[in-house]
C-alpha cells in the first residue's frame, strides 16, 4: 500500500459512486464543492476522518489481495502503484493491486465465496487485471453494493485498459468474498459522461440538482438579491399540489391530535396504560426520568452567515 496518489482537483475512481448517485455518504454537490475549493486553494488533498474501519482496511489491504490472488490462481501479483492512472484528463485511478492471468477460467463457487459477476457465472481471465480490496463490518452479500467497489473498479479498468478486475471484500473480519468482473463498456460510457459533466460543472461552478431540502438550502457564494420568477405549467401544478397536501396534512394532524387526546382521557379515567381494541393494542408508555443537576449548556460560536430555510413559505394570493 502507498499513500494518496490521486488529487482531489480531479475526479477519481473512488469518488465515482458519489457523483453518480450511488453513495449513501456523499452527494454529487459534496464532491463538486470539494474540487472547486481545491482548485481555488491549490490543494491536492483534504484531511478527512475516515474512521477506524477504513484504517484497518488499509492495514489489511495487502493480505486481503494476496489471499484473493492465491484462491483465484492469479500470477505476478503487484501491490505497489506509486502513480495514478488517468483517462483523458477526466478521471484518475489509484490501484490497490494488479495481477496477470493466462486464459484462467473462473467459475462462481459459493462454497469458497467466489462470485463471477455476469449471467453465465463463468469468465476467462487473460492478460492484466486490477484488484481492489475492501473491509467492512456489514454482513456478507453475494452482490456488493455499487459504492463498495463495483463502480470504482470499472473506473480503474477504464483508466488502465484492463479487461478484468477483482474486488476482494473482508466482511466482519472473518469472511473473504471475491467478486470477479469483466470490463463493462456500457457502464464505462456512463462513467465517461458523468466525468465530462463533472468537469464542466467544476469549470462553470454549475451545481447539481439538490438531493435533499437541506442541500437545496445550502447557499454557495454571495448572498443573492430577491429574484422573482413566473412558474410554468408543470411547476404550477407542483405548487398547487404542495398547497393541497399541506392543507390536508394539517387537517389530519389536528384529527390525530384530537383522537389521541380522547383515547388518553378514556385510559386515564380507568387508570389504564394498555387498551385492547380488536386487532389493535394501545400502549401508553411510561418512562423514568432520572434526577439531573442544573447545568449550563455550552453553545459553540457561530460566524455570521446567511442560509436558506429548509421549508418553502407558501401563500395563497
Amino acid at each position: 500500500m502507498v499513500g494518496k496518489v490521486t488529487t482531489i482537483q480531479k475526479m477519481s475512481a473512488s469518488r465515482l459512486p458519489n457523483i453518480m448517485g450511488f453513495s449513501p455518504w456523499a452527494t454529487p454537490n459534496d464532491e463538486l464543492d470539494a474540487t472547486i475549493r481545491a482548485r481555488k486553494e491549490g490543494v491536492d488533498h483534504y484531511d478527512i476522518q475516515v474512521g477506524e474501519a477504513a484504517d484497518w482496511g488499509n492495514e489489511f489491504e495487502d493480505q486481503i489481495l494476496r489471499t484473493a490472488a492465491r484462491r483465484l490462481g492469479l500470477k505476478k501479483l503487484k501491490l505497489d502503484y506509486p502513480e495514478a492512472y488517468t483517462y483523458k484528463d477526466l478521471l484518475q485511478a489509484s490501484l490497490d493491486g494488479g495481477a496477470m492471468a493466462d486464459n484462467l477460467v473462473i467459475n462462481t463457487d459459493p462454497a469458497n465465496n467466489i462470485y463471477v459477476m455476469n449471467q453465465e457465472g463463468t469468465i476467462t481471465l487473460d492478460g492484466k487485471g486490477v484488484l481492489e480490496a475492501k473491509l467492512t463490518r456489514v454482513a456478507p452479500s453475494d452482490v456488493p453494493a455499487p459504492y463498495r467497489g463495483p463502480i470504482q473498479l470499472q473506473g480503474q479498468m477504464l483508466c488502465t485498459g484492463a479487461q478484468w478486475g477483482v474486488i476482494a471484500i473482508l466482511y466482519q473480519g472473518v469472511e473473504l468474498y471475491i467478486y470477479v468482473y469483466k470490463a463493462d463498456a456500457e457502464m464505462q460510457q456512463k462513467i465517461i459522461l458523468a466525468c465530462s459533466d463533472f468537469e464542466r460543472r467544476v469549470r462553470d461552478e454549475d451545481w447539481y440538482p439538490a438531493m435533499s431540502a437541506a442541500e437545496a438550502a445550502d447557499m454557495k457564494g454571495d448572498v443573492p438579491e430577491d429574484v422573482e420568477m413566473d412558474a410554468e405549467n408543470d411547476l404550477k401544478e407542483k405548487i398547487e399540489r404542495l398547497a393541497h397536501l399541506r392543507a390536508e396534512l394539517k387537517a389530519y394532524e389536528a384529527l390525530v391530535s384530537d383522537l389521541q387526546l380522547d383515547i388518553m382521557n378514556d385510559m386515564k379515567e380507568k387508570n389504564a396504560n394498555i387498551c385492547n381494541a380488536g386487532r389493535y393494542k394501545i400502549t401508553w408508555p411510561l418512562r423514568r426520568i432520572k434526577a439531573k443537576p442544573a447545568q449550563t449548556k455550552e453553545i459553540p460560536a457561530v460566524e455570521e452567515h446567511w442560509e436558506r430555510a429548509k421549508t418553502l413559505k407558501l401563500e395563497e394570493l
